[in-house]
This record gives structure tokens, C-alpha cells and sequence, in this order.
């Protein structure tokens, strides 16, 4: 069992976006668990408005356990909530909080593992307490950046960011970037792309396409929605994601 936390302090650059598709490529042949960590419940609110529900990632902060939602036969959801904020406020007073949702994961580890290969966590555009709780439990952070002003400059915190949790808690943590929005005939868009080739942490890029911002994933859109283009490059992407996620914490990264 694989954990992928995808952060960016920064907003609009399609960190959920990308939550939603990654998993539902990953579910094609595998059992995938996702958590939304952030208040907005953007990935939740992908699949359906959950209301009045008990399956929130509140509960596994506050000592309850319910059984996530299950979205399909290889996907089930911890949904996003609106008390997220009250949470962290009251996470504040707890001792060793930044270990609260590795704990629960330890607790229940067993379980996770036989019912699923890989976890996806989609965190709030910060690096507050639930996503430090993200990141020590992660094995590989997965940072994005759309072409736009100061994006370059939010994977370099990202990345003092995850240097810092993997030095603090003695973890040893993959980081890789993506570009997102990509479009060729735009200078913002070159000189991302030229930015992010003199990091070893990228991997590629998506294009800017409607079809990837749709509330259906891109592998479960019909064939004539998607140009064969598009297609292979963000399957060939997320490929080398989860190859990369496949042998984080094992090649001495």
C-alpha cells in the first residue's frame, strides 16, 4: 500500500483536479481510498453533495471511525467537511498532533493494506497542521504548478516545505513535480516548462484541456470527448506517477 499527497501552497494550480483524475486512473486496476483534507470539499463535491454525512475525515482526528463512502467497485471516499478549520483550532491543544492521522493509520494499517493499494490525500493550499499530518504519513508528495506567476516559487517552499518535515520527524519522503495547464503557444507556459526541466523532482506536464477540469475523470469520459493527444500525454504521465509512487520509501530517495 502506497500513500500520495498531492499540496501546493498556492492556489488555482489544479491540485484537486489532479486528486480526481490520479485516482480514478489508479482505480482502473487497483483499490484506491481518498481523502479529502481540504474545507471547500472541491474533490468531494466531484462525486456528489454529501450532506449531513458521517464519513468525513473529521473522524479520524476525533477518536470515531465510520466506514468511508464507497464511490465505485475500486474507489471509496473520506469526504471533505466544512468543520475543517474548527478542527484545526482544536488540533492546536492536542499533544503531538502532528502524528494524529498516522496514528490512525497505524491503528487501522492492517485493514487499509487488504483493502487497498494505494491512498490519495488532497490537501488544503497550505501547509497547516492536517497537512503536516499528511506528509509525515505520506510516501511521496506530488506538487503542482499551473503557468502563472510566482508557481516556480511555490514548489521551491514546497520543497524547503518536505525537506523540513523529512529532517523534523525523520522521514524520508518522495517529492515530484507536475506543470498543469500547459499551452504551448503561450510564453507563461515555455517558461514553466523551461523553469521546471532544471529540477530532478519534475516529470511532466499536463495540457490545458476543459476535459481534465470535468466533474468526470478523464478515463471514464467517452473516447470522441478526448483527443488522442491529450489523452496519451496525461496516461503517460500518470503512469510515471504512479511508477515513481510504486517505488517511493524502497530506492533511497
Amino acid at each position: 500500500m502506497k500513500i500520495l499527497t498531492i499540496n501546493v501552497n498556492k492556489g488555482g494550480a489544479g491540485k484537486t483536479t489532479l486528486a480526481h483524475n490520479l485516482a480514478e486512473y489508479f482505480a482502473l486496476d487497483s483499490k484506491v481510498l481518498l481523502f479529502d483534507f481540504d474545507d471547500s470539499a472541491n474533490l468531494t463535491h466531484r462525486y456528489e453533495e454529501f450532506d449531513g454525512i458521517k464519513n468525513t475525515v473529521i473522524k479520524l482526528f476525533d477518536g470515531g471511525v465510520d466506514e468511508p463512502i464507497k464511490l465505485s467497485a475500486n474507489l471509496s471516499l473520506y469526504a471533505g467537511s466544512s468543520q475543517v478549520e474548527q478542527l484545526k483550532e482544536q488540533l492546536n491543544s492536542r499533544r503531538r498532533r502532528e502524528y494524529l492521522f498516522g496514528k490512525w493509520l497505524g491503528e487501522n494499517y492492517d485493514r487499509l493494506e487488504s483493502e487497498y493499494d494505494y491512498l490519495v490525500i488532497d490537501t488544503e493550499n497550505d501547509e497547516g497542521i492536517l497537512t503536516v499530518n499528511a506528509l509525515i504519513a505520506t510516501d511521496m508528495v506530488l506538487g503542482i504548478a499551473e503557468a502563472s506567476k510566482d508557481s516556480v516559487t511555490a514548489l521551491g517552499r514546497l520543497k524547503k516545505f518536505v525537506s523540513e518535515i523529512n529532517q523534523d520527524f525523520e522521514r524520508n519522503i518522495t517529492l515530484k513535480f507536475v506543470a498543469n495547464k500547459i499551452n504551448f503557444a503561450e510564453t507563461a507556459s515555455k517558461d514553466l516548462l523551461d523553469a521546471l526541466e532544471s529540477y530532478p523532482e519534475y516529470l511532466g506536464y499536463l495540457p490545458r484541456r476543459t476535459v481534465l477540469a470535468n466533474d468526470v475523470a478523464l478515463v471514464n469520459q467517452p473516447f470522441n470527448k478526448v483527443d488522442d493527444e491529450t489523452y496519451a500525454i496525461v496516461i503517460g504521465l500518470f503512469e510515471t506517477i504512479k511508477q515513481e509512487l510504486d517505488k517511493a520509501g524502497e530506492d533511497g530517495e
